[in-house]
């Protein structure tokens, strides 16, 4: 299990660097011809070890990714960039796992949030977020796995079997991607027993 996780772990960490560097090749390359005439008018060849060419393009990426983003900020642009991913991209296989796992490195993951709770069973208490109530006396929760929140599984149970833990989401989430780091603090909002 510790292995299963801490491999899922590294790849959720290594396919958005990978990713970044394969998208980011050829608007760099682009962005150096760009730049090329200018370079020849700088008065230095080099600058903290990479040639004139290669930190103007950078700067100019920059200033382009700068742009996009205050672009990005308009309700109109985000109002269509939702419609494509709904209608486009969320079809493409592995898009929403690769967005979540660039949103985690980046640490702009969706604000979308659910409530804490803790799964008890006979020897065992699980950290849990509660997806869902049913009206057959079920609960949807989501177990998620660590070192990766996002790995996990779905599961139905009675809703009597679990109870409501009154920490912030992030905590919690931080909690599990530290392997457990800070759990005491966690176990300590439980709610106590009745009658003690």
């Amino acid at each position: 299990h510790f292995l299963r996780t801490t491999l899922v772990g590294g790849i959720l960490f290594l396919v958005p660097i990978s990713l970044l560097i394969v998208v980011l090749a050829k608007p760099l390359a682009m962005a150096k011809k760009v730049v090329a005439p200018l370079a020849e008018h700088m008065p230095f060849d080099s600058l903290v070890g990479l040639e004139t060419p290669a930190v103007l393009a950078i700067l100019l990426m920059l200033f382009c990714c700068f742009v996009a983003g205050l672009v990005a900020r308009t309700s109109l642009a985000r109002n269509g960039i939702r419609k494509i991913e709904s209608s486009i991209l969320s079809k493409v296989p592995g898009y929403e796992f690769i967005k979540g796992a660039t949103e985690g490195l980046l640490g702009t993951e969706s604000k979308v949030t659910f409530p804490v709770v803790v799964l008890n069973t006979d020897e065992i208490r699980q950290i849990a977020l509660l997806i869902e109530t049913g009206d057959d006396g079920l609960v949807t929760i989501f177990i998620p796995e660590a070192p990766s929140p996002r790995a996990g599984g779905v599961f139905f149970v009675p809703a009597e079997s679990i109870t409501p833990l009154d920490v912030p989401f992030m905590s919690a989430m931080m909690c599990i991607k530290h392997f457990g780091k800070g759990s005491t603090k966690l176990r300590g909002a439980l709610p106590l027993p009745e009658g003690s």
